[in-house]
């Protein structure tokens, strides 16, 4: 029950913005991880970024990004952000694997709709293919997240009954605003 009265929250507060932006799916959100190296790789290879108050330089080329996540589970931190288990496919997962193995006490870094939302030091293969983005990850972002990929553990049948009552939900809220917008326009003309 609280899970639920949970997911319509979030679907009141990703319907409103994209009841006013004429029914429109909202904005996907762009994950990627990167691995650390180093300013000798040059600029095409690499990008900056601070990471815990250390300017260090990260791999342009993404270990994993959205388009090979299988599935997520999020979970709120006491600052009022979010963080997020992401699961990948069996490829990538692989690959995480080799990454991880290979760059052991280099940092990782998760970027967010550009900008750095989480780091981490690798001290060991990551052999799950899951990466955890432990804090920086607003609501909004979240509400994307659960609109894109099931959630860990849920089938795509309840995935797709998910999503069909969000789109119910938001066509519902549009009428509402049209409603309220007719409203206003009448009380004025009186």
């Amino acid at each position: 029950m609280i899970k639920r009265s949970i997911f319509i929250i979030l679907a009141l507060a990703l319907s409103l913005p994209s009841a006013i932006a004429g029914g429109k799916r909202p904005q996907k959100n762009r994950i990627s991880f990167h691995i650390q190296g180093g300013m000798q790789d040059g600029p095409r290879m690499v990008f900056p970024a601070m990471v815990r108050g250390k300017r260090l330089f990260f791999q342009k080329t993404p270990i994993a990004t959205a388009k090979n996540i299988t599935s997520f589970k999020h979970f709120e931190n006491p600052t009022g952000t979010f963080g997020a288990t992401f699961s990948f496919d069996r490829q990538i997962s692989k690959r995480i694997t080799a990454f991880t193995t290979q760059h052991q006490k280099k940092w990782l870094v998760a970027m967010l709709n550009g900008r750095v939302v989480d780091s981490v030091i690798i001290d060991k293969p990551i052999r799950d293919g899951k990466l955890v983005v432990w804090d920086g990850i607003k609501l909004v972002e979240i509400v994307r997240f659960e609109y894109a990929f099931p959630l860990t553990g849920e089938s795509r049948e309840e995935w797709r009954k998910r999503l069909k009552e969000h789109n119910q939900n938001r066509k519902a809220a549009q009428k509402e605003l049209k409603e309220r917008a007719e409203y206003r326009r009448k009380m004025k003309g009186r």
